[in-house]
């Protein structure tokens, strides 16, 4: 089926969605004022940031949810710039302008660094969530990792007035075994002074199957984890209080996902399929805990004072995956038995602790509106990986970050607006001592045994001192023009280098001081202009990012590279308000990059499909609201081809889905279907992350096919 039928199709749809069923008297639009975007810190509202900056409502996260789709998918669909979700319980290429993405809970991240295993999206119920923050670009207002930006989820307080939710969903493919269900509940209540909210959440998905009713497999993307047997459980309990200047939140979060895989996936297949072997591994398992308490005091001779101390504790384990094409290198037995370890299913233990200090100071000598905000972050990290014998798979690291802050908002006569900011950050890497297991590498030739290898650890620092400059002007008061300069910090996957570490022939060890990573700085500049009515908003960018030491995985060789690349985009918002009960928008986005392969300050390689899975995509959505309670809406979501010299080529992806509600009762029924057409393809971004070394082909995985949802959801 062509684009553009599916497209026809859409639009056969909105059409009818746009004719009432009964008339409709229209309402004044209600301005709901602005929002302030935690995740900048500087308690500056979307209209004044130099950057491009996109809040995402709850209500338009619920609603494609409700429709049968994650978390991850949906924040694709509705966010420029941000790769397809692979549809796994992983982040596995869902990069964001082709680098790195930083994901935060109220502002604190649930994860080390040091590590990738990218699950927070699967891990959240998507009914805690109040919005969610994008801020794009290099970023270092949180310390390591936001090279491609910030995604910040701001969870929801406790309510003014006593309130109890429940909402339930069940989701379904016309395959056998294939019935999923939700079950969410939640209370608001306020005791004197304090409110508090508490969450329950389970979850449970059945099996999944593509558009042309193929059964996709648990774990398409090589140990990590698919979609479907997935069982969720989630507990969360927030607080408030506050009395005068003084203000307090509290926020404590609990879950386990465990997946039961059935059977081992091949590899070679395309796609890749499910095999008659039944899996010999233990479940993909995820739990953790946090806490995370935030202080907050209006009345300092220096200004508006904020603290926020944080904890979490997290527990992941991978699924095992058989050796072959895809997994060219797995551990064996021992050196002299090249069979795969039954035991070498890896478990990840990571934990991080963090206090911040955030004042912000009137700068009233400037101007009444100036402000300076300042203050000190410092962070621990603690980190290892294991096998299921307690053998370790990367070297137990431990590190310990302190950094200085500051960022000044300053008017520049009535119309300009000048943000300028500094970062210094220091951290201490302890690298222990700990030795590699036998392992084996699979070539075209037959199998590389490669002997087991002690890995000097040690004490390394590095440093980083990073800034940004920014400028708003205002050419009227619905049009603004922006443009900056930003820079990033990171620390590429630094346990990942101990676990491919090889000593040179003859040697018995190999040093980390040999092989470690160097920090990454992406430096991005960025123009933009925004426009916003009452009922039309515009927010159009070109950016340019680059970076000395990019780091790119080749899953071919199992190798980790840094290099010079540069990656340059742009991206377009809109979204109008036909009528007061008639919206339509769309999002667009173009990205590509570039990476000098040899070092010789050409760039002659385009990155890999890993980094940037397709180069444009398309979001175009209506949604409409009838006299009888009745809403419908709909989206077409398009993911083009990729297609460069030296990469395989991915296909386009397209997927139609619609959905709506109806009150009954005291609530309101949900409905809704994706892929609405049962389209067969490949899935863009799943295909990018493997490719088969024999064949230099895409380790190819297919999208999920049609999928119906019915909920119920009622407050009381």
């Amino acid at each position: 089926m062509t684009f553009a039928r599916l497209l026809s199709g859409a639009s056969l749809f909105a059409f009818g969605a746009a004719v009432p069923a009964f008339a409709q008297e229209e309402d004044d639009p209600v301005f709901l004022g602005d929002i302030v975007i935690q995740a900048v810190r500087t308690g500056a509202t979307e209209s004044a940031i130099p950057g491009t900056v996109q809040v995402v409502e709850a209500e338009q996260i619920l609603e494609r949810v409700r429709r049968g789709q994650s978390l991850s998918r949906a924040l694709s669909d509705l966010v420029p710039g941000l790769a397809p979700a692979n549809g796994t319980i992983g982040g596995a290429s869902q990069t964001l302008r082709g680098r790195t993405t930083q994901i935060l809970i109220d502002g604190v991240a649930r994860t080390s660094e040091l590590r990738g295993f990218d699950r927070e999206l699967s891990v959240l119920d998507p009914n805690s969530i109040e919005r969610i923050e994008i801020v794009k670009g290099s970023t270092a207002r949180f310390g390591n990792g936001a090279t491609g930006g910030i995604i910040n989820i701001v969870t929801k307080k406790p309510s003014d007035e006593p309130q109890t939710t429940v909402e339930t969903r069940l989701s379904g493919q016309s395959g056998s075994g294939s019935i999923s269900n939700e079950l969410f509940l939640s209370h608001d209540q306020r005791i004197g002074d304090w409110g508090l909210r508490f969450e329950l959440s389970r979850s449970e998905t059945g099996l999944s199957y593509d558009g042309a009713g193929n059964r996709l497999p648990s774990d398409p993307l090589v140990g990590q984890g698919g979609g479907d047997n997935v069982e969720r459980y989630t507990f969360g309990v927030a607080a408030n209080w506050a009395q005068g200047p003084h203000e307090l939140e509290i926020r404590l979060d609990a879950y386990r996902l465990e997946q039961e895989i059935d059977f081992f996936t091949d590899y070679t297949a395309n796609p890749v399929r499910v095999t008659d072997r039944r899996y010999t591994g233990r479940p993909v398992e995820d739990q953790g805990a946090s806490a995370n308490i935030t202080y907050r005091y209006d009345g300092t001779a220096l200004g508006d004072l904020e603290i926020t101390a944080f904890v979490t504790d997290v527990d992941r384990r991978a699924a095992l995956a058989e050796p072959g094409p895809a997994n060219t290198l797995y551990y064996t037995i021992s050196p002299t038995d090249p069979r795969q370890d039954p035991l070498s299913q890896s478990e990840l233990f990571t934990s991080t602790y963090g206090l911040s200090l955030t004042m912000r100071t009137p700068l009233t000598g400037l101007d009444p509106d100036a402000t300076l905000t300042w203050g000190l972050d410092l962070g621990r990290d603690e980190v290892e990986q294991k096998t299921l014998d307690g053998r370790d798979l990367l070297a137990p690291m431990t590190q310990d970050s302190v950094a200085i802050f500051a960022q000044a908002d300053i008017p520049i006569g009535p119309r300009l607006d000048l943000s300028a900011g500094l970062r210094a950050e220091r951290f201490s890497l302890s690298v222990s001592d700990f030795t590699r297991p036998a392992a084996a590498q699979l070539t075209r030739t037959g199998v590389d045994i490669l002997a087991p290898v002690d890995v000097i650890g040690g004490d390394f620092d590095y440093d980083a001192i990073v800034g940004n400059l920014g400028l708003v002007y205002e050419l009227s008061p619905a049009l603004s023009l922006y443009g900056g300069f930003s820079q990033g910090f990171s620390l590429p996957d630094v346990g990942a280098f101990t676990r491919r570490a090889v000593a040179q022939p003859g040697q018995p060890n190999v040093s980390f001081a040999s092989i470690r990573p160097e920090a990454q700085i992406v430096d991005t500049w960025e123009l933009g202009l925004r426009y916003n009515t009452d009922r039309l908003s515009i927010d159009s960018s070109v950016y340019l990012s680059t970076s000395d030491e990019g780091v790119v995985f080749d899953s071919a060789t199992n190798e980790i590279t840094q290099q010079e690349e540069r990656i340059w985009g742009a991206e377009f918002s809109l979204d109008y308000d036909i009528r007061d009960d008639w919206s339509a928008g769309a999002e667009l986005a173009y990205i590509e990059g570039r990476l000098d392969s040899d070092g010789d300050g050409d760039m002659d390689a385009w990155l890999p499909n890993n980094r940037i899975p397709t180069p444009f995509t398309a979001t175009l959505y209506t949604d409409r609201s009838f006299a009888n309670g009745l809403n419908l809406s709909g989206e077409i979501v398009f993911s083009a081809e990729r297609d460069r010299p030296g990469r395989p080529q991915l296909e386009d992806m397209v997927r139609v889905n619609v959905g709506g509600s109806y009150p009954v009762g005291p609530g309101r029924v949900t409905f809704g279907v994706t892929n609405l057409f049962d389209r067969q393809q490949e899935n863009s971004a799943a295909s990018s992350v493997r490719v088969n070394p024999l064949t230099n082909d895409a380790v190819r995985v297919a999208d999920e096919g049609r999928r119906f949802s019915l909920g119920y959801s009622v407050s009381f």
